[in-house]
C-alpha cells in the first residue's frame, strides 16, 4: 500500500480509500463488516461514510468492533458528514453517527455537499462552521473538512475562505479539466485531498473498451489504469474507491501493487486520447458558465456526458439530481431561450442548445415514466 500525508494533520493514509456507500446488501450485516475488515487487514486506513449512505455507519461499527483490537499497531481513520446548517442539528447528527460507528470521535468530519457559494454563505450564517470548531475543541472531531461539487476555482474558494484540512470531490480521467483549480489551491495550502468517484461514477469499468486507453501495462484492467492516472498525481491523497466485494478491493489494490508513476509524456497521451476520443464530450472547461438565464451549462453538459457512454436516461437524471442537486422537474432546465452565448463561448463548439433540449426531453420522459 501507498500512504501520503493528509494535508498538515500528521496522519498518513492510504492512497486507496473505501467508500461505504456501494455495500451490495445492507441487510448482510456480518457480511458487510466483514469486506471492510477485509480492505483493513490489506492495508486500506481510510473509511469514509455518512448517515445518509443506509446503515453504513452502523456496518462500520459492526467491523471496528475488531479493528480497534489493532488500532494501535494499524492506525486506521473514520470519515463521516453532516450537511446540516443548525449548530444543534450537527452536534445531534455528530452524537449519532459516534454512537453508531462506536468511537469516540471522528477523525474526518465534514461539512457535507456545498452545491453553490450560497449554500455555502447560509451554512455560516446559520452558526454551522462555529459548532464543527466547538465539536472540535470537545474532542468528539479531530478534523474538520468539506466536501464540494462545485466547480474547481469555486472549490479552492472554500479552502481559501476556512482552514479546513481537506476536501472531498469528485475527480476522474473523465472531468480532471473541471476541478483542476481546485488541486492547485489545495497543493498551494498543504491541504488534504480526496477524490471521490475516481472511475466515473462507474461509467470507466462499465465501458472498459471504451476507456481501454488509460492502461499503461498489458496486465492492468481499466480500473487500475483509472487508479493509476490518479495516483500519479502527488497532489491528491486518496482515491476513494466505493466497494461491494472482495474482488473490487484486490483490483483496485492491484493498481498499488509495484506502482510507479506515469511519466508526464504518459499522461499527457492519456489527456490526448481523452480529447481525441471524446471530442464530442464536455471537457468540462466552463467558458460556457455565464448564462444570462442563470443556468448552470457546465453541469447540464456533465450530466449529458453521462447519457452519451451509458445511453442511460437513469444515467442523465442520476447525475442531476444526486451529483448536481437540480431535480428532473427543476424550471432551470427549461429556461433557455436559445440565446447562444454559450455555444460561441464553447471551445470545442459543441451544439449545447440542442443537448439542453434533448437533455430536458429525458427528464421529461422520465418523470412521465414514474407518474405512471
Amino acid at each position: 500500500m501507498i500512504y501520503r500525508p493528509y494535508g498538515t494533520t500528521g496522519h498518513e493514509v492510504s492512497a486507496i480509500g473505501f467508500g461505504g456507500m456501494r455495500f451490495r446488501d445492507q441487510k448482510d450485516v456480518e457480511g458487510c463488516a466483514a469486506l471492510v475488515k477485509y480492505a483493513y487487514d490489506k492495508g486500506i486506513n481510510y473509511f469514509d461514510t455518512a448517515i445518509g449512505y443506509g446503515e453504513s455507519e452502523a456496518l462500520f461499527g459492526v467491523a471496528l468492533k475488531e479493528m480497534v483490537k489493532t488500532r494501535s499497531e494499524r492506525p486506521f481513520y473514520i470519515s463521516t458528514k453532516s450537511m446540516k446548517a443548525n449548530p444543534e442539528d450537527i452536534r445531534r447528527q455528530c452524537e449519532a453517527s459516534l454512537s453508531r460507528l462506536g468511537l469516540d470521535s471522528i477523525d474526518f468530519y465534514h461539512v457535507w455537499c456545498i452545491l453553490d457559494w450560497a449554500a455555502y454563505e447560509t451554512r455560516k450564517l446559520a452558526g454551522a462552521l462555529k459548532e464543527f470548531e466547538r465539536l472540535k475543541e470537545e474532542g468528539l472531531v479531530k478534523n474538520i473538512v468539506v466536501s464540494s461539487h462545485m466547480t474547481g476555482a469555486d472549490i479552492g474558494r472554500l479552502l481559501e475562505d476556512d482552514p479546513f484540512e481537506g476536501v472531498l470531490m469528485g475527480y476522474s480521467a473523465m472531468n480532471f479539466a473541471y476541478r483542476e483549480a481546485a488541486l492547485a489551491t489545495a497543493e498551494r495550502l498543504k491541504r488534504g485531498v480526496v477524490v471521490m468517484n475516481p472511475l466515473g461514477g462507474g461509467l470507466i469499468p462499465e465501458h472498459p473498451d471504451k476507456f481501454g486507453f488509460l492502461k499503461t501495462r498489458p496486465d492492468q484492467s481499466v480500473v487500475q489504469g483509472a487508479l493509476a492516472f490518479l495516483l500519479s498525481d502527488p497532489r491528491i491523497t486518496i482515491s476513494l474507491v466505493g466497494f461491494s466485494d472482495t474482488d473490487q478491493v484486490d483490483e483496485a489494490l492491484g493498481a498499488v501493487e509495484g506502482f510507479t508513476s506515469l511519466t508526464s509524456e504518459q499522461i499527457a497521451g492519456i489527456r490526448s486520447q481523452l480529447k481525441e476520443n471524446f471530442n464530442a464530450m464536455c471537457t468540462g472547461c466552463q467558458y460556457c458558465d455565464h448564462c444570462p438565464q442563470g443556468i448552470p451549462v457546465p453541469k447540464l453538459m456533465d450530466a449529458y456526458n453521462q447519457y452519451m457512454l451509458s445511453d442511460s436516461t437513469d444515467a442523465l437524471v442520476n447525475r442531476l439530481r444526486w451529483h448536481w442537486g437540480m431535480q428532473p422537474d427543476s424550471e432551470l432546465l427549461r429556461s433557455c431561450v436559445g440565446c447562444g452565448l454559450c455555444e460561441r463561448e464553447c471551445t470545442q463548439k459543441l451544439p449545447i442548445i440542442e443537448r439542453i433540449e434533448a437533455l430536458v426531453g429525458h427528464a421529461d420522459g422520465f418523470l412521465a415514466k414514474h407518474r405512471k
